[in-house]
């Protein structure tokens, strides 16, 4: 059971012993059970950077438009205290803002990942999307591979392809895509700025 509690997810609160809002220092204390730090990078592109990058490959825009896209990846970037860790192998990819765990996803190949007492990774896809809408209390909402769950802060991919003539097909064991899926776990629901008129609302359950 002790394997089980470590990897259940709790929606908008964590993974096992994993809490949003914890600091590195305390996410470190729990390394036996989910790993040590295998890589650790701010998000954020260094102005420096950024301007060294459009001096050398930028010969082909003006000296306006260079300037209107730092000022338009300014607004856009992740912020300066962002940071994403990668620990165990293979492990978690976490996220910080401010020093403070806001975002968990077992790294592709890790398993499992319980919800509601079953092994998320061990379902199909549909299987898994219904248990993630009937926990949700209604529809995710569905764009390219991904899907989010708004009420539960969990989004996934991997497990389905939407296209707005088709609609949502759930993959299986055969797409190279369902292979490589993900479930991410967030303290706030996942609501790209800018990108929400991508997303359709389905549900799976009929």
């Amino acid at each position: 059971m002790a394997a089980e509690d470590d990897w259940t997810a709790f929606p908008g609160k964590g993974l096992g012993k994993l809490e949003f809002g914890m600091s590195p220092a305390q996410v470190d204390a729990l390394s036996d059970t989910y790993g040590a730090v295998t890589g650790r990078r701010n998000d954020a592109i260094p102005d420096d950077i950024l301007r060294d990058t459009l001096e050398k490959f930028g010969d082909a825009m003006s000296e306006e438009e260079k300037q209107a896209l730092i000022a338009a990846y300014a607004q856009s970037a992740p912020s300066a205290d962002s940071v994403t860790e990668a620990r165990g192998n293979p492990g978690l990819v976490l996220h910080y803002e401010a020093d403070r765990l806001v975002e968990i996803m077992p790294a592709i190949k890790q398993r499992p990942l319980f919800l509601d007492g079953k092994d998320v990774f061990s379902l199909s896809a549909l299987e898994a999307l219904a248990l993630l809408e009937r926990l949700n209390g209604g529809p995710g909402r569905y764009a390219s591979t991904g899907a989010a769950f708004d009420k539960l802060a969990i989004s996934t991919d991997g497990f389905c392809v939407t296209d707005a003539a088709a609609g949502v097909r759930t993959l299986d064991e055969a797409d190279e895509q369902f292979q490589g899926r993900t479930v991410t776990l967030r303290q706030k629901p996942y609501l790209p700025e800018g990108e929400m008129d991508k997303f359709i609302n389905h549900s799976v359950l009929g």
